[in-house]
């Protein structure tokens, strides 16, 4: 008897379960006209089934084999992206995901990862017809859902798979030698994702259906798996109508839609919060939310203080690509944020080689051991035991940890070349000058000092402008400053590069800022102030 380790035996379990739900709703027509249609899991489970007979046929054809990698290229903006996915991973295949971002690198960087992964075969949405050109593998055209014809012809068995078998390829959000890093996701590891939702999902029960809106692309780790953990417990997903989150996509998602539990990266949300100040329906829509979750980066202290001011339902929550779901605030216990405990049932570990801070306590890294469901595929694991994070926490009180950047974060810079929390300095001038600083970060990895590179919050059109703003940056984190080792002040005006708002490189979906890009993109920049006497 073959065995249900195969993550998709959970996701038809789920559609036979909830058939008659709501299951995906989307928005569509002109901005003045706008209007909700609703796929419900039957629907869904239909058009699963002929699609994953036209993959089963068209992989037949070719001479694929079931649990062969098959690359899929979609725009990640589409419902039928998730059929498609989905179908393929029912036709006994393993899916390695890219969204629309690819096209910026070309094809080859998706001829590199596809052999990688030694993908036998590449799907393609349209769109990407004009880039498509000669490959060492077969490439074949997604179709259209309406150019599907259902069938009641038998379905091929899912193959019989070891829990810690992949199930999907994805890929890091950032890049490493000028590529993104494959990212196996396994069986159990998709298993386990059902038991880290029940985690996140605190509100309190109701009679009506949690519906969340997705998380950026479908062509992602985070939206493209949703369909699975979701369907778990019957809830619903609303696809975004536009990239980002805006005044219009809130009010219209929760009017048309029943937006109810909102997912978003905090830049995200910290938007929608300045736009909640001084506007009624904004505030109203998000009051009303059972549970706002949002992740990415951390909120500005006053933000967040804010939050727990007007009553709005947020929680933070800390998640990778690598391993999902780990850490998320208490929805009962507001006055915590942004502080989180670990989701129930998350085997780990806060370990590693612990830092001092000067104004705190230490920092753990956050280790995955290798017994754990969401541990990381071997092939990527960063410890012989099991995979650590790359972020750091301190235990602001029992059992609740508060986020302190990645380990990228402490540099070390001045004349010993000492450590540096760089997080604690752009958190610190974002609170103090918030009236002033749009965005900010610290460089300064292995150099004599650091640099405090702004985008401002105001139009400075004259010289006088900038030294004034310098000066007032410095006044206002004096007292910060004090409090620091001479290595980690930045009370130098020279030290301050001012730039343009929004133009410091950025991840292309979170839209963090990049540290070690700002330095390769303003080296010349840097060379000539540390020529300076520093």
């Amino acid at each position: 008897m073959a065995s249900r380790n195969h993550f998709m035996y959970l996701v038809l379990d789920s559609l036979t379960r909830y058939a008659s739900r709501p299951l995906v709703k989307l928005l569509a027509g002109p901005a003045d006209s706008r209007t909700c249609s609703t796929i419900t899991y039957q629907a869904f489970a239909d058009d699963l089934h002929k699609t994953l007979l036209f993959w089963s046929q068209r992989f037949s054809q070719i001479g694929l084999k079931t649990s062969n990698v098959v690359g899929l290229w979609i725009t990640g903006n589409q419902y039928s992206d998730l059929v498609h996915l989905y179908a393929i991973s029912r036709a006994g295949f393993v899916p390695q995901l890219f969204s629309q971002k690819y096209t910026e690198q070309g094809l080859a960087v998706v001829r590199d990862l596809l052999s990688a992964c030694d993908a036998q075969a590449l799907a393609y949405d349209p769109a990407f017809e004009s880039i498509i050109q000669e490959l060492a593998l077969p490439s074949l055209v997604v179709p259209s859902l309406q150019d599907l014809v259902a069938s009641d012809a038998d379905l091929p068995p899912l193959p019989d798979v070891e829990p810690t078998d992949t199930a999907m390829f994805f890929h890091t959000s950032g890049t490493t030698s000028g590529k993104p890093k494959p990212v196996p996701e396994s069986h159990r590891w998709f298993g386990f994702q059902t038991v880290q939702w029940k985690g996140l999902c605190q509100a309190p029960p109701f009679d009506g259906q949690d519906a969340f809106n997705n998380i950026g692309s479908f062509g992602h780790v985070g939206s493209a798996t949703m369909i699975s953990h979701l369907g778990a417990s019957g809830q619903c997903m609303i696809r975004l109508s536009r990239s980002g989150f805006d005044r219009e996509s809130l009010l219209e998602l929760t009017r048309l839609a029943g937006l109810n539990n909102l997912l978003v990266y905090a830049p995200w949300l910290s938007k929608l919060l300045t736009m909640a100040r001084t506007d009624p329906e904004v505030l109203a829509a998000l009051r009303g939310m059972r549970q706002i979750a949002y992740t990415g980066a951390s909120l500005n202290p006053e933000d967040e203080s804010w939050i727990v001011e007007q009553g709005i339902p947020a929680t933070c929550l800390y998640a990778t690509t690598e391993i999902a779901l780990c850490l998320v605030s208490d929805l009962n216990d507001p006055k915590t944020l942004p502080a989180m405990r670990v989701v129930p049932g998350v085997q780990h570990e806060l370990a590693g080689d612990v830092q001092e801070r000067m104004t705190g306590g230490k920092l753990y890294d956050f280790f995955i051991p290798d017994s754990a469901p969401n541990c990381p595929h071997p092939s990527i694991r960063n410890r012989p035991d099991g995979h650590i994070s790359g972020d750091l926490f301190e235990e602001v009180q029992q059992g609740y940890y508060a986020f302190r950047g990645r380990n990228d974060d402490w540099i070390r810079t001045g004349p010993s070349l000492a450590f540096c929390d760089t997080k604690s300095i752009e958190d610190n001038c974002m609170f103090t000058c918030a009236h002033l600083v749009k965005n900010c970060t610290v460089v300064g990895h292995y150099k004599p000092a650091l640099m405090l590179f702004i985008e401002p919050a105001l139009a400075l059109p004259s010289e006088t402008d900038l030294v004034a703003f310098k000066a007032a940056i410095l006044a206002q984190t004096e007292a910060f400053n004090k409090r620091l080792f001479l290595h980690e002040r930045i009370s130098d005006p020279n030290h301050i590069v001012v730039v343009p708002a929004g133009s410091l490189p950025r991840t292309s979906e979170k839209g963090n800022i990049r540290r070690k890009a700002v330095e390769d993109e303003y080296a010349t920049v840097l060379e000539e102030i540390y020529s300076l006497k520093v």
